[in-house]
């Protein structure tokens, strides 16, 4: 998993922006949950508006944000990662309510594959702290949620490896057991390695990136000229490969850091 960027000063449009605060003051205003749940359900089109959509795309040059994949996970979603109506925890047998108050708050919105939000639905456990309360700002700081936020530096515990299945989704090496646990959570409620052509499009990346490090290798036998032409020329097909905008980067770089000399981590990095 990448995490996402989001350069400073830039927020959606500001039209939308007012239209959601205008929504989360009558939320917070409401009487009762079903007025609450009627007045979400009554503007959900506005999560879905265009107008927000496209700006969180645009951060991420049409990638999914938990996947990186522009194509393997169907339609777009925009996801709350913290679930707006009730939340549920892994086993889906001990339901509460939900983040309603962040129903209409851009940043608790993710980009996500059809599929992969589907199966995230509603189950977001904590790994530690209490559920977070209306009122409490600093109450969304002290819960340490199971599912890894691609918009944090934790998304980077995500890596990858080759199997018969495919290229699946895995613990960085040298992750600590707490991080470890976080993953295989991650991993099951989005069903990260669920989808079979996702799993063989990320294998497809990997073995370009092998075959790009066995060029690079193999040239060693040549004479100097050729030699420093042929490397330069897979350092920079690599470069691209992992770069913030190419589809499924953090699988060549997963490759690139399990696979290629330290010479050639430093070269495609550097």
């Amino acid at each position: 998993m990448r995490k996402i960027k989001i350069p400073d000063g830039q927020t959606p449009p500001q039209d939308w922006l007012e239209e959601a605060s205008r929504i989360t003051s009558a939320l917070a205003s409401a009487e009762s949950d079903e007025e609450r749940d009627n007045l979400i359900e009554k503007h959900a089109t506005l999560w879905r508006d265009d107008r927000i959509r496209n700006w969180l795309l645009g951060l991420f040059n049409n990638k999914c944000w938990y996947t990186e994949a522009q194509e393997s996970v169907s339609a777009y979603h925009v996801d709350h990662y913290r679930p707006k109506g009730r939340v549920n925890d892994i086993a889906r047998t001990k339901p509460e309510s939900g983040y309603w108050w962040l129903a209409f708050d851009w940043q608790n919105y993710r980009i996500c594959g059809q599929l992969i939000n589907v199966k995230k639905s509603d189950v977001f456990p904590l790994f530690e702290g209490d559920r977070a309360t209306h009122g409490t700002p600093s109450s969304l700081r002290l819960e340490a949620p199971f599912i890894i936020d691609p918009l944090t530096d934790d998304a980077s515990l995500i890596s990858f490896e080759m199997d018969e299945d495919g290229c699946r989704a895995v613990p960085m090496p040298g992750a600590e057991e707490d991080d470890c646990a976080r993953v295989a959570a991650t991993i099951e409620i989005i069903g990260l390695n669920r989808l079979d052509r996702l799993n063989q499009k990320r294998a497809e990346v990997w073995r370009e990136c092998q075959e790009k490090l066995s060029s690079y290798n193999a040239a060693a036998g040549e004479p100097l000229v050729l030699r420093s032409l042929r490397r330069a020329m897979i350092v920079e097909d690599l470069r691209k490969r992992v770069r913030y905008q190419s589809e499924l980067s953090s699988v060549a770089e997963a490759c690139i850091r399990k696979l290629g000399s330290e010479v050639v981590r430093a070269k495609v990095h550097g």
